[in-house]
């Protein structure tokens, strides 16, 4: 398996990222060390360096595929502590107006809390993989610089060597900053800016909140560009974040947070906030730009050391996209070290180029996605304009249109390219659904008649 006797390789993050890169690493090198600065939990409790992880996530159906094949086990014991499994009708999406058909897809995301995912994550590491190690309360001051190459990492003055540093340290990464000090180039930064703002409250969950249905998004692009989401999570409960953009911030007041969800086009997640027993405080988060360090362009880059997760691209979290960019990076990251090994030079601008690559769909889609608010400002990727005008009528067609919905679905999942819902025929499909007229929407589900909140008969494509 190892390609080499006595490689070793340093992890600094022990988040999502960090354990997906230290389990990748694992069959290329003898020995992994993940370093976390924060002191991990023996529970699926949030903790300080994921300020995020109070607030809803999902794990798209492309990087739960990923991580099912890394951590053999991972959905079972995911559901074994909690977590719902997640099927393509159990969404109830309200879009553009309207609420889309359910199609069911099979089997697609594991709902959980970030907490007990990271948990699970890391005790599949720890169980399945013996040469890797996870140490925490560990703050890393600082890189082993060798001629020109990395050689390990400095903590408390003391020199760790390794064959190969990753870094996982978020979107605020300052080792970057180190190797430019070090005469190496940085990395261009594209940054567009949606000042994103996020509150969360936790709710007791009951059975017939939702008819049969599991999750629910609701997305107000014509009210503000307001969003909402409620998804179960572990111990029978809600996890409801309700998000706003450009200097509006959703209160922190558990009354007013309801009457703000309230406002929402859709009824469905405030009869929920109005009957639920609370089960935590209003928390808030913030997020000012969708960022992305365009490392494939580096013409230079020291051997010995990579950056990978959000310090590579972090987006809106409302896309739900970061934990499936990790996987997709660290995947890039399985290949190049395949072609070239954990010592070679042209390591990182192999695993560059891939990373690039595994990531420019997510940003276009997701950048794109913002500028349909036009208070967001940045580089508009080409198009963008032409793409939303589309995008609205696809939301639309999504209404009437079981297959139009199911291509969606999949686009969103990762599980099939953008472009597939651009075919001729299914732009055919897309102009004649947005001539029909849908149900019209009521406060006990989605739509009357065809599209309630009751769940479709179940469809037996697992995918």
């Amino acid at each position: 398996m190892n390609e080499a006797d006595g490689t070793n390789a340093i992890v600094i993050g022990a988040g999502i990222a960090g354990l997906i890169a230290a389990r990748v690493l694992s069959d290329h090198v003898d020995r992994v060390t993940v370093l976390e600065r924060d002191r991990l939990p023996d529970e699926a409790v949030p903790r300080r360096g994921v300020p995020q992880g109070r607030h809803g996530h999902l794990l798209l159906a492309a990087g739960r595929r990923l991580l099912d094949g890394w951590f053999p086990g991972l959905t079972g014991e995911l559901a074994a502590a909690g977590a719902v499994p997640l099927h393509g009708a159990d969404l109830v999406r309200h879009q553009g107006g309207g609420y889309r058909a359910r199609p069911d897809l099979g089997f697609l995301a594991m709902s959980a809390s970030r907490p007990l995912l990271e948990d699970t994550v890391r005790r599949c590491l720890l169980r399945q993989r013996r040469n890797v190690t996870v140490v925490d309360q560990t703050a890393v001051d600082g890189l082993v610089v060798a001629t020109d190459r990395i050689a390990g990492t400095r903590v408390d003055g003391v020199e760790h060597r390794a064959d190969l540093v990753v870094a996982c340290t978020g979107r605020n990464t300052h080792f970057l900053d180190q190797l430019a000090e070090l005469g190496f180039p940085a990395p261009e930064v594209a940054a567009v800016r949606v000042d994103a703002a996020y509150a969360s409250q936790l709710v007791r969950r009951g059975p017939d909140d939702l008819d049969g249905a599991l999750a629910v998004v609701v997305d107000d692009r014509a009210g503000g560009h307001r969003t909402g989401t409620m998804v179960p999570v572990e111990g029978d409960r809600w996890l409801i974040t309700i998000g706003s953009r450009h200097g509006e911030v959703p209160p922190s007041d558990p009354t007013e947070f309801e009457t703000f969800a309230r406002e929402l086009p859709s009824p469905t997640i405030a009869d929920v906030l109005t009957k639920a027993e609370a089960l935590s405080p209003v928390l808030t988060h913030r997020i000012a730009t969708d960022q992305r360090r365009q490392v494939e362009r580096l013409r230079r880059a020291p051997a010995g050391f990579l950056v990978l997760g959000d310090a590579i691209c972090s987006l809106n979290p409302i896309h739900a996209q970061g934990m499936t960019s990790a996987a997709l990076q660290a995947l890039a990251l399985d290949r190049a070290l395949r072609r070239y090994g954990p010592t070679s030079p042209r390591l990182p601008g192999a695993f560059y180029r891939r990373a690039g690559r595994a990531v420019d769909v997510l940003w276009r889609t997701a950048v794109g996605a913002d500028f349909a608010d036009p208070r967001t400002t940045g580089r508009r990727p080409v198009g963008t304009g032409l793409v939303n005008r589309y995008r609205n009528l696809v939301s639309r067609a999504c209404h009437t249109s079981p297959v139009v919905a199911r291509q969606a679905l999949l686009v969103q999942h990762l599980l099939a390219r953008p472009v597939s819902l651009a075919t001729p025929a299914m732009m055919l499909r897309v102009l004649l659904a947005t001539r029909r007229r849908p149900g019209h929407p009521t406060s006990a589900g989605p739509v009357a008649g065809e599209h309630t909140l009751r769940r479709p008969a179940r469809s037996r494509v697992d995918r």
